[in-house]
């Protein structure tokens, strides 16, 4: 079969869906990319850097973005990696690497005023890896303060792991859980504790990873935002109430001066272009074997075995029901994955129905905390990105665009050529 193409007529129509949103002023610059195993189809940047200067640069497809959780994904590659070399595995006790996480407690209550856990009894249970990869470890994060300035919360001022493990443990006896490890879903914390554990067990910084990107080419990611990177850098926008979108005008959300970073976060610290995000997901499908392309990835930084890890359900029903609703509340009405179709594997939310007019079952997703998503769709044979740097989160533009442009992607896959 040809490779994945789209005609002129179709990118159009997805140039025309991203200039009407920016011209329209319903959401700052933006990154659109689709790709097969086979190669990029299909990128476009549009708006300028600043969303309220219209003489400042436009965007480009090197533009380098603040990925937030997408980071997750490439902290969970390291993981299997390690996996791989037989270093640990998924059942393995995270607390036999990362002693912080031994003797956690239950919450059984929460302070009314402060939120805060302030009653707890012994945890009957112990946090395994796959319970931090899947967000089922029941780590409680509700602890550490989170400035209201900004909504992200004091543990990326950390100094160091150590302090991280105090802020959130508090006064209370052991580590917080809302709930036995294995049994539910939050998402909280779990993939720190991850990146923490791959630097113990490999010896070096989540920065000096090199088995992931020095391999596949990328040249733009991360977690340092260094002098170069920054000239690239889409600042952070923000939309307030009156819906009026401006420049970030608070307080660095994250520090961003590498001086400043002593502690690597595996769940959001990582800084990259979309472009070569994408690049990333396409390796995914060629590792995979997707579309009409099988087992065509050149040096493969992952076998075939770890990377369907990606894509199976881990959930108990519990987690599953409480995934659903997690997806509702941020991601509604957009989203729109059938009832009872929300799982999470071991890095990505997975979507085990078909979503009309969109992904295929078996697809793996997820986003970031300034307004970019991804996902990429095996049985189709595509990953997509689309992303700007917005704040707050879950913004409700943010996701019509996206789900105006994934019905448009599918249009354009389903038409006949």
């Amino acid at each position: 079969m040809a490779p994945l193409a789209f005609s002129a007529a179709q990118k159009d129509v997805f140039r025309r869906i991203l200039s009407d949103a920016v011209a329209s002023k319903s959401t700052p610059a933006v990154f659109f990319g689709v790709t097969s195993a086979d190669g990029l189809i299909y990128s476009h940047a549009e708006g300028k850097k600043l969303v309220d200067d219209p003489t400042s640069a436009d965007i480009d497809e090197d533009t380098v973005f603040w990925l937030c959780s997408q980071t997750k994904l490439i902290t969970t590659i390291a993981v299997l990696q390690l996996i791989e070399q037989g270093k640990i595995d998924l059942d393995t006790l995270a607390e036999s690497v990362l002693p912080e996480l031994a003797n956690p407690v239950s919450v059984t209550g929460y302070d009314s005023e402060t939120g805060r856990p302030s009653t707890t009894i012994p945890a009957k249970g112990k946090i395994t890896l796959g319970d931090l990869l899947n967000h089922s470890s029941g780590l409680d994060d509700s602890g550490i303060k989170r400035t209201q300035a900004n909504g992200m919360s004091e543990l990326y001022s950390s100094v160091d792991v150590a302090t991280f493990f105090e802020m959130m443990k508090g006064s209370l006896p052991g580590l917080p859980l809302n709930f036995e490890p294995g049994t539910d879903f939050n998402y909280a914390v779990s993939t720190n504790c991850v990146g923490f554990i791959i630097e113990r067990l490999s010896g070096k910084s989540l920065e000096h990873q090199d088995h992931i990107f020095a391999p596949l080419g990328i040249t733009s990611a991360s977690f340092y935002l260094t002098p170069p990177l920054k000239e690239r850098l889409l600042p952070l926008s923000y939309r307030p109430k009156s819906g009026v979108i401006e420049s970030w005008k608070g307080p660095p959300v994250i520090d961003q001066d590498p001086a400043h970073v002593p502690v690597l976060f595996g769940s959001a610290g990582l800084y990259s272009s979309q472009k070569d995000y994408l690049t990333v997901l396409r390796h995914l499908l060629q590792i995979k074997g997707a579309g009409n392309v099988a087992g065509v990835a050149t040096s493969p930084i992952l076998t075939a075995a770890s990377v369907d890890k990606l894509f199976e359900p881990t959930l108990t029903s519990a987690g599953a029901k409480t995934l659903d609703m997690f997806a509702a509340a941020v991601f509604a009405p957009y989203l729109q994955v059938p009832a009872g179709g929300a799982q999470f594997s071991r890095g990505l939310f997975v979507n085990t129905v078909d979503v009309p007019g969109k992904r295929k079952a078996g697809s793996g997703a997820w986003g970031g905390w300034a307004n970019t998503s991804f996902f990429v769709d095996p049985t189709t044979g595509v990953g997509a990105v689309f992303g700007t740097q917005l704040a707050p989160p879950g913004d409700k533009d943010h996701n019509r665009l996206l789900d105006a442009l994934e019905r448009a992607l599918y249009a354009a896959l389903s038409a006949e050529p």
